[in-house]
């Protein structure tokens, strides 16, 4: 060691501080370089899916829905009468055969509007089972409904 860091401590402090920093640093990357990758777990049957790779869908994709809710929702005449308008959101479960369950209207704007949304989700057909990792799934999905009268 030089004469100068003999007689000044404080620098050979630094210069410990420093080893110790590098060698930390490189203990570090080993360590990230030796880690085994971890496989992604399989998926538990009994999970109830938000957010998927494909998301469940109704028969015919968005048009098959707008022909479905044209043929079959029924403007309830208390929301006429009241001139109740607006959008029904509904959630409801998806099971892995396509089977619709727990359905339940979130919001509530009154007149019967949303007993229909929930009626017309029940007694629709099954619908198109969620993926996720290309294997079937719960799936929790909502669906707005929009009541609109015209003149």
């Amino acid at each position: 060691m030089s004469e100068f860091a003999k007689k000044n401590p404080m620098l050979k402090r630094t210069f410990f501080i420093f080893l110790l920093l590098v060698l930390g640093i490189i203990q570090h990357c080993l360590a990230q370089q030796t880690t085994p990758v971890k496989p992604a777990k399989p998926i538990d049957d009994d999970i109830i899916f938000i957010k998927v790779d494909k998301p469940a869908e109704f028969p015919g994709g968005h048009l098959g829905w707008g022909d479905y809710l044209q043929a079959n929702l029924r403007y309830p005449n208390k929301a006429m009468r009241k001139n109740i308008q607006g959008m029904i959101k509904v959630q409801f479960l998806v099971d892995k055969d396509g089977n619709v369950k727990e359905v339940v209207a979130i919001n509530n704007l009154g007149g019967g509007l949303e007993e229909e949304a929930v009626r017309i989700i029940k007694n629709g057909p099954k619908w198109i089972p969620a993926e996720q990792n290309g294997k079937k799934v719960l799936y929790r999905h909502i669906q707005a409904i929009t009541f609109q009268l015209t003149d």
